[in-house]
């Protein structure tokens, strides 16, 4: 009897129901797998989609100009809202907080505007033009709460948060090279001017007609075209003096050069606060009355009795500017005093004790003469 080596038809293919069941039992892990990827892209997403919110928020609110009228960038709530909600793709924000502060310490804490809250977990916007200034920060912090698509045990939902600042300017001090109001330029005195005097029995000849030559010699040529000379003289060149007034009579100004730097220059001192004033001394060594330009001065003037510090007179050697300026950095209107040589010194008068200092307290006065123009005589250096 043969013995039959083939295998019945009922286990055709033996390896099949093994495969089975190693994919059976691999299955539920390729599964959790996958899922696990989708959920952490997502929150990954997430993260991302919060901090680009809160990043172009910030950066929003700290544009320059009035996107609508009569509102500022940083004060333009909904705008700032509507700039974070378009980063909200696949997610929805939970909050959008926006305050505001006066920028960090050297220890990394926050200095706070006069009544302003400047956590991040606070809401204080809109806030007024007159409680800021020049290096004021907006803060824009933004969250989000990231859960799984499925409820997997008691895991909770976790919250995403990102918080990002900006400085914005409420006022710019341009110093430009523009010629000094007030500043007489020196008067020209005109030169002697070469005249032509032609001689009384000069004759005049007609210069004579080209003919081409093209092959006649020298010879031929004054053959056929004989000159006759004539007692014609050359022009000579005299020099008329022009009547010019007395050099006494007419006022100059000096032409020794001044110079502002060095020991013959002009320095100041430090600025001193004494009560309602702030002021700072000159040291004129130039040996001459210098003109200003321009009278720069910043303050903050959220110090005093109010919340407010006013501005209302200036004085230099005797030469006063008086008016009522509440803004924290501003250029004296129509004030251009003279410094004379020697020790002088400039005060700034307000309306209360200026009771707190913060360090940007700032004069800066720009010289007008020939020589030292756009010198800047700046407390800060």
């Amino acid at each position: 009897m043969t013995p039959n080596f083939f295998p019945s038809p009922k286990f055709k293919n033996p390896w099949r129901a093994q495969a089975l069941v190693e994919f059976m039992v691999a299955l539920p892990v390729l599964i959790i797998l996958v899922y696990g990827i989708i959920e952490l892209s997502r929150l990954i997403f997430i993260v991302a989609s919060v901090a680009n919110a809160s990043r172009q928020a910030a950066r929003y609110g700290a544009g320059s100009g009035e996107p609508n009228l009569g509102v500022t960038y940083y004060q333009d709530c909904d705008g700032i809202r509507d700039m974070a909600n378009r980063s909200a793709i696949l997610t929805e924000f939970d909050d959008i907080n926006i305050t505001y502060d006066r920028g960090v310490t050297a220890d990394g804490e926050q200095i706070p505007i006069l009544e302003i809250d400047p956590s991040p977990d606070a809401d204080t916007c809109p806030i007024e033009d007159n409680v800021i200034r020049n290096g004021d920060r907006i803060i824009v912090q933004v969250s989000a709460s990231y859960e799984p698509i499925l409820t997997l045990g008691n895991i909770e939902p976790l919250h995403v948060v990102s918080a990002n600042a900006r400085t914005f300017l409420i006022s710019v001090p341009i110093f430009g090279s523009a010629f000094p109001t007030g500043f007489a330029a020196e008067t020209a005195t005109p030169s002697k001017v070469p005249t032509r005097t032609p001689l009384v029995n000069a004759t005049s000849t007609e210069p004579p007609t080209p003919v081409p030559t093209f092959n006649l010699t020298f010879e031929a040529y004054r053959t056929l075209f004989p000159r006759t000379p004539t007692n014609t003289l050359p022009p000579t060149l005299t020099f008329t003096p022009s009547i010019t007034p007395n050099p006494s009579k007419v006022p100059t100004r000096t032409s020794t050069a001044i110079n502002c730097t060095g020991e013959q220059g002009v320095s100041h001192g430090p600025l001193e606060f004494d009560d309602n004033v702030m002021s700072m001394e000159i040291f004129n060594n130039t040996g001459h009355t210098l003109s200003t330009a321009s009278v720069y001065v910043e303050w903050n003037h959220d110090t005093g009795g109010t919340p407010s510090l006013r501005l209302n007179r200036v004085i230099l050697a005797e030469q006063a500017w008086t008016g009522d300026l509440f803004t924290p950095s501003t250029f004296i209107p129509a004030y251009y005093p003279a410094i004379p040589p020697g020790g002088s010194a400039i005060e700034f008068h307000f309306d209360q004790n200026y009771n707190f200092r913060d360090g940007t307290e700032r004069i800066i006065i720009t010289i007008g003469n020939p020589g030292c123009v756009n010198y800047p005589v700046d407390s800060s250096n």
